[in-house]
């Protein structure tokens, strides 16, 4: 039988008395005869003390969450100090003061965007923390060829109102620069929110007019492109996996998808090391293919050369 099932006969007034007569010190057992005495009987309750403990272990979990969030928020916000205020940090609570959203994009997030934000893979479907919370990332490919990061991003739930305050946000903290093109994970509450989020950036900007923006939101199939993006979520997703977890706590969580973050800036860091020290072996010895391997990095002149030496088997 479901906790629901269980305690449908413990109303909002009940589970308020309940918990406040615990936070007093009396024992469940104790706390069943109040109930009971203010019923007239304990068999005219309609539940039992299982009923009680359930309430209450419901009531430490959501403490331990707000504790929890809070602890996590606290990381946020003394990195944000560490760095001089380079963090972005957005929350949205609920009617009980509850984290619902966050949203988080450091220097180096915002540095990624502005060089190779054109195209933004928007992934969510990776779930790996304590409370089963969709983690949010929007990511791109750097010059290397590399998944970067372009931020973060926590969600309580899938709705489309979740969504849009997401996207919404996310926008704010890139400085408010769309994207060219959107690939998700096909989800279509993520499709429609995106839709919402576009269409309200050009009428706050008064855009209505603008023939370049019109036209690229004419041919919204191309500026919002949803399309698989199974391939490159999986390796951000196994990336992830190193670092985070089902019993990740959001404090270790965030800690750790800093850590991830620090790990890929390094390794971007490592290719341009090499891309400047290192000659590329050269194959056709053309002058195109001097000139294409002084102008890219290692990866991307290694898939032109693939290319240019294709073309060599084909007359023209």
């Amino acid at each position: 039988m479901s906790l629901v099932q269980r305690e449908r006969h413990v109303n909002t007034a009940t589970r308020s008395l309940i918990k406040t007569l615990y936070d007093l010190g009396v024992r469940n057992c104790q706390v069943m005869n109040v109930i009971g005495n203010i019923h007239g009987g304990n068999d005219k309750v309609g539940f039992n003390v299982q009923h009680v403990r359930n309430v209450l272990r419901d009531e430490r979990k959501k403490r331990f969450e707000i504790s929890d969030a809070q602890a996590g928020l606290d990381l946020l916000h003394r990195l944000n100090e560490e760095s001089g205020s380079k963090y972005f940090i957005r929350t949205e609570v609920d009617e009980e003061n509850r984290l619902k959203c966050l949203v988080w994009i450091d220097l180096r997030c915002l540095m990624a965007y502005q060089k190779f934000g054109d195209v933004v893979a928007s992934d969510t479907t990776y779930r790996t923390n304590r409370y089963a919370m969709p983690f949010v990332t929007f990511t791109g490919v750097n010059h290397h060829y590399q998944s970067v990061i372009f931020g973060f991003a926590l969600m309580r739930d899938e709705h489309a109102s979740t969504f849009e305050w997401i996207l919404r946000t996310w926008l704010e903290g890139v400085g408010n620069k769309p994207p060219l093109t959107i690939i998700t994970d096909q989800d279509k509450v993520m499709a429609s929110a995106i839709a919402a989020i576009w269409a309200s950036f050009v009428e706050k900007y008064h855009l209505q007019e603008h023939k370049w923006l019109n036209g690229l939101y004419e041919l919204k199939h191309k500026c919002s492109t949803f399309q698989n993006s199974t391939s490159r979520s999986d390796g951000m997703n196994s990336f992830f996996d190193k670092y985070v977890s089902s019993a990740t706590v959001l404090k270790e969580f965030i800690e750790n998808a800093q850590k991830a973050l620090a790990r890929q800036f390094m390794r971007e860091k490592e290719e341009d090391y090499v891309t400047i020290n290192l000659k590329h072996p050269m194959k056709m010895h053309t002058t195109l293919e001097y000139h294409a391997s002084c102008i890219y990095t290692k990866e991307m002149f290694r898939r032109f050369q693939d290319e240019l030496v294709e073309s060599s088997k084909y007359f023209v």
